[in-house]
């Protein structure tokens, strides 16, 4: 059983564990590893906080056990701790850069008759990441020491001896700041006090993360990019978002929709707009503790943003439209905005011009205008509407020719006319479910340079789409119309009943369903998927391609994870999650890795049936 040493210190008001045990056992003459094995600890133990060894450390100290403690981080699992009743990732609470303010040790050195390294304490409520003051001394949090590894990190006593007449000559003092409503918010959340506001409601870090997230980007989008933020004013975004966010939604609303009301138009997407205020919250940050401000963003831009199809929300298709804004609507009607914006205004949908919004962010119910923009629904010629929906004359005559695109009125007596509605409707009903695609590489296509690489009419393309046997449509970003659709060549081609072909080599096979060559290739060699022997046309060697009845073959057994995401009409990312959810395992013989393939009896024994049940 231990006891109190003769030779002790006392312990800093807030001090770590790992702080006192580093200062104890240099007053001992030892490193802390040291000190702790001789004493039957170990460091490790100490650093994760736990409390049997904290309670027998507090013993050697002569120190009060819940004062150790009480501001030691507690590692729980994987990556998951406990500090002041909160839950914090190991990158929020246990960073590779310890930080502290420089007056606060400059006093700790004052105090002492002791080596001032030895003096120097680091205490608990600089560890978290949003931590940015003290209150004390009104001194940001400066850097004092970075150090990946743990054991090196967590010395306190040999890194202050590094920097100790640094902190105390002042060279790492920093101009003072007055505490901003979110430092006093954040010392209260530590020390256990409730302020009543909105962010009360929420775990501490998510709540302070997206405040800094919601900081940013307000600051991005409001300050000129020649002002970016230096390293000491990474307190701005947290308060900043805190203004707003403190306040509730309305105000958390309000500000979003300011912000994207700065920009000229929607058509950026709200990941250019938002930055990573969207970016981490669509894609990243997906525990639960998270959901609250997932959810309120993605409500927030789905009832304030026109969004339709071939459009993209928080990583999901947008399958259809909500809302339309003046600009949405002309390319429904074909009518200019101008005039457009005037006949919505006196039937009483929209303010007139220069009373409302901008044209881009002027909304109305899109369900509820239907009818009304049905009756200004003009019809246009060959020429306008080739221009409207970025068609050139040529690929406008194929498809015609093909069936599709067919005038709306036709006559001997005047040109052909059509309905640029139901001309824009179908360029939509391409575009339903597509990926956006930023810089179309390897196979991607658009339709008039796929029917010329595989030398076969658009329509039979358009078909394809239209019937939904593509198993990937894209929309390159940055283009509308016909041109922004696009299409997987190799996904194409194997649906085309060519009879000189063999089949698809296993490198394009590959490709159609979304493995690496190396995988396709073991499914085949080990018999997984039946191939038929031919030989090469080039190369004249002989080698294995895959039949369409192979194909077939293949899709009674095996379904890639894109194209099962495409049949339950689910994001690739949101299928992912319900597999791992539902435990079904991807296709991997052996232990080998394939990839994201999975047999279609694991999916129905555990997801999902692929036929309709009786």
């Amino acid at each position: 059983m231990l006891t109190q040493l003769s030779l002790s210190i006392p312990l800093k008001d807030r001090e770590t564990g790992f702080s006192y045990l580093s200062r104890l056992a240099a007053r001992h003459g030892l490193s802390a590893q040291t000190f702790a094995l001789d004493f039957g600890l170990t460091f490790r133990a100490i650093i994760d906080g736990d409390r049997l060894a904290l309670a027998e450390l507090a013993t050697l100290g002569g120190v009060e056990p819940d004062a150790l403690q009480g501001w030691s981080p507690l590692h729980a699992d994987g990556r998951v701790h406990f500090f002041r009743g909160e839950e914090f990732h190991a990158k929020a609470i246990k960073p590779t850069t310890i930080r502290g303010c420089p007056i606060c040790l400059k006093a700790d050195a004052l105090a002492s008759d002791r080596p001032a390294a030895e003096a120097m304490a680091v205490r608990g409520h600089w560890l978290p990441l949003p931590a940015m003051l003290c209150l004390e001394h009104h001194h940001p949090l400066v850097p004092l020491w970075t150090a990946a590894d743990p054991y090196e990190r967590y010395d306190v006593v040999g890194q202050f001896r590094g920097i100790a007449d640094s902190i105390i000559s002042g060279a790492m003092d920093s101009p003072l700041r007055e505490p901003r409503p979110y430092d006093l918010w954040l010392e209260a959340r530590l020390t256990g006090h409730r302020t009543g506001d909105w962010l009360d409601q929420f775990s501490l870090y998510p709540a302070a993360h997206f405040c800094q997230l919601l900081g940013r980007a307000i600051y991005t989008l409001k300050v000129p990019k020649t002002r970016a933020l230096k390293p000491e004013q990474a307190w701005i975004p947290f308060d900043l978002g805190y203004r707003f966010a403190s306040r509730g939604e309305a105000s958390i609303r309000k500000v979003l929709t300011e912000l994207q009301e700065e920009a000229e138009s929607p058509s950026a997407g709200p990941k250019k707009i938002f930055g990573d205020l969207y970016d981490r919250l669509a894609f990243d940050l997906m525990s639960e503790d998270y959901r609250p401000f997932r959810d309120l963003l993605r409500d927030h831009i789905a009832t304030t943003w026109p969004l339709g199809p071939g459009d993209e929300l928080m990583g999901e298709p947008v399958r259809g439209r909500r809302l339309h804004s003046i600009l949405t609507a002309e390319k429904v009607t074909g009518i200019d905005a101008r005039r457009l914006r005037k006949l919505l205004a006196e039937g009483g949908w929209v303010a007139p011009a220069g009373e409302g919004k901008p044209n881009a962010w002027e909304l109305v119910d899109a369900e509820a205008l239907e009818p009304f923009l049905a009756s200004l629904r003009q019809k246009v010629s060959a020429l306008d509407l080739q221009a409207a929906l970025g068609m050139s004359r040529s690929h406008f005559e194929l498809l015609r020719k093909d069936g599709y695109l067919a005038p709306d009125l036709d006559g001997s007596d005047h040109k052909p006319l059509w309905d640029l509605g139901a001309a824009r409707k179908f360029i939509t009903d391409l575009l339903t479910g597509a990926e956006p695609i930023y810089l179309p590489m390897h196979d991607w296509c658009d339709i008039p340079k796929a029917a010329q690489r595989l030398r076969i009419s658009p329509g039979m393309i358009v078909a394809l789409i239209l019937d939904r046997k593509l198993a990937r449509v894209g929309r390159y970003v940055g283009k509308d119309g016909y041109t922004s659709i696009l299409v997987n060549l190799a996904d194409v081609e194997r649906h085309l009943q060519r009879p000189e072909a063999k089949g698809l080599t296993i490198e394009l096979f590959a490709k159609t369903i979304g493995l690496k060559p190396a995988a396709a290739g073991y499914l085949v060699k080990n018999g997984h998927v039946a191939s038929t022997i031919g030989t090469n046309p080039k190369t004249k060697e002989i080698q294995r391609y895959l039949s369409s009845a192979d194909i077939e073959a293949f899709s009674r057994e095996f379904v890639p994870l894109r194209a099962l995401a495409g049949l339950m009409g689910l994001s690739w990312q949101q299928l992912r999650q319900d597999l791992l959810a539902v435990h079904a395992a991807p296709f991997a013989p052996d232990g080998r890795d394939l990839g994201a393939i999975y047999e279609w009896s694991e999916i129905e024994n555990k997801l999902w049936c692929r036929l309709e049940r009786t």
